[in-house]
């Protein structure tokens, strides 16, 4: 009966998390425009304003494919940033989701994610985003492997966008695969937050080497401490675990929005 009882309570957590995280963005336009020879790049724009002051553009972790609708993501609906998108609509930001190229319909790697092909479609999607919003600040807001898309953007053309956040940043290689360990632009040319979990216990991105990553290159940094998830089936790098900073969304995206808006540094915290 305890057995039973246990499961039954597991499985009503799961069910309450998966209500409570559900893909957030039922209203809103998805944009495909063509990038490299005939190859096409899809984004979900929502906006809960003709004029947001700021445009949050989100590009989340492996593998990277939301296979975009009419109603916006349909997988990797659980990522960080995805999950947590209304976040920024309530704020009165604008969001903007990012697909993978159509040429990758099931995901990318990081080595794509740090090469000339992706930031030529970045740079696409970012040309649409300015056209919508000709007079808002653009975000590049990353999380674990979406770190390498946004860090890439970054070196190759720091004034691309208004501001750069890079949550869980993948620093070191999986397989020998690109990271940003080295990424090699200093705060003073671009505006840029790393954001790290004390208890991120996911082997590619160590809170440690996040912090070194913003201290050598002079970037703003925020620390938290939680440990929610730390089980998890999906493992130490799965977005319901401290890696994808579960149970502490809100916190994590009020002290970035404040970030922004110009209120809050370098700062840790507890959780």
């Amino acid at each position: 009966m305890k057995r039973l009882y246990c499961a039954l309570a597991a499985g009503l957590m799961m069910a309450t998390t998966a209500d409570i995280r559900a893909n957030p963005l039922e209203h809103g336009d998805l944009v495909s425009s063509p990038t490299r020879d005939g190859v096409t790049q899809s984004i979900f724009i929502a906006t809960p304003a003709q004029k947001p002051a700021w445009v949050i553009v989100l590009f989340g972790g492996t593998p990277g494919a939301l296979h975009l609708g009419p109603s916006g993501a349909t997988t990797l609906q659980g990522n960080f940033l995805i999950r947590s998108a209304q976040h920024w609509i309530d704020d009165g930001e604008a969001v903007v989701l990012v697909d993978t190229p159509s040429d990758h319909p099931e995901g990318v790697d990081d080595d794509f994610r740090h090469g000339k092909e992706s930031f030529i479609d970045t740079q696409t999607l970012l040309a649409k985003v300015r056209e919508r919003f000709p007079n808002a600040k653009i975000a590049l807001v990353a999380t674990s492997s979406g770190t390498v898309s946004v860090g890439n953007a970054l070196e190759r053309d720091p004034k691309i966008a208004d501001a750069f956040v890079l949550t869980s940043p993948v620093t070191v290689s999986r397989k020998g695969s690109a990271t940003i360990a080295d990424l090699d632009v200093d705060g003073a040319q671009s505006r840029v937050l790393v954001v790290s979990n004390a208890g991120d216990r996911c082997p590619a991105s160590p809170a440690d080497n996040a912090k070194r990553l913003a201290d050598n290159r002079h970037y703003d940094f925020i620390e938290v401490n939680s440990s929610d998830g730390d089980n998890h089936p999906a493992g130490r790098c799965g977005a319901y675990s401290p890696h994808g900073f579960l149970g502490i969304e809100s916190d994590v995206l009020k002290k970035i929005q404040a970030w922004l808006k110009g209120q809050a540094g370098r700062e840790s915290a507890s959780h």
